[in-house]
């Protein structure tokens, strides 16, 4: 809990369960899953921010390391939506030349200010949030979009816990 605050959510997440191959949607969802704005880039973001923030702030260290294990939920879920879907889940995303490449630490920001830091995780999660409504307008399947609209939940929900850490922080 950080500033009465629980980091995570009591709402169970779907059944992945999905009946039909489709390699579009796919190659989508592993966008979401290991490319530039992505639950593994996330991950390791959070991570790094938690080792690196100074222990006089234990409560926002907890909250990095306990969003980055609901980033961790999110992984698996994609993953697996990707395998039913017909692809391997492998960490790789579409780059700017439009060439599949495998995942890579450049895509972790390495900020070290505080306050800039969470700025830049707000403004992450707001891309997740755009990047899985996207995803959910362009399959047009019911299972897909559950799945999705929850991990949205998580990511709305982690976006307040960040507001609130920079409220109190200014």
């Amino acid at each position: 809990m950080i500033n009465g605050i629980n980091i995570i959510l009591d709402e169970p997440y779907p059944e992945v369960k999905i009946l039909k191959q489709n390699k579009d949607i796919a190659y989508k969802l592993k966008q979401a899953f290991s490319g530039t704005v992505s639950e593994m880039s996330c991950i390791n973001n959070y991570i790094y921010q938690y080792l690196i923030t100074p222990d006089d702030f234990k409560e926002i260290k907890i909250a990095f390391k306990k969003i980055a294990i609901v980033e961790m939920q999110h992984l698996e879920i994609l993953g697996k939506m990707i395998k039913q879907l017909g692809l391997l889940p492998i960490y790789t995303y579409i780059n700017k030349k439009d060439n599949e490449t495998y995942w890579n630490s450049d895509l972790i920001n390495y900020e070290t200010d505080l306050l800039s830091m969470i700025k830049n995780d707000i403004k992450s999660e707001k891309k997740a949030i755009k990047q899985y409504q996207e995803i959910i307008k362009y399959a047009n399947d019911e299972a897909i979009s559950d799945i999705l609209n929850r991990l949205i939940l998580d990511e709305q929900h982690h976006i307040h816990i960040f507001e609130s850490i920079l409220n109190n922080l200014i």
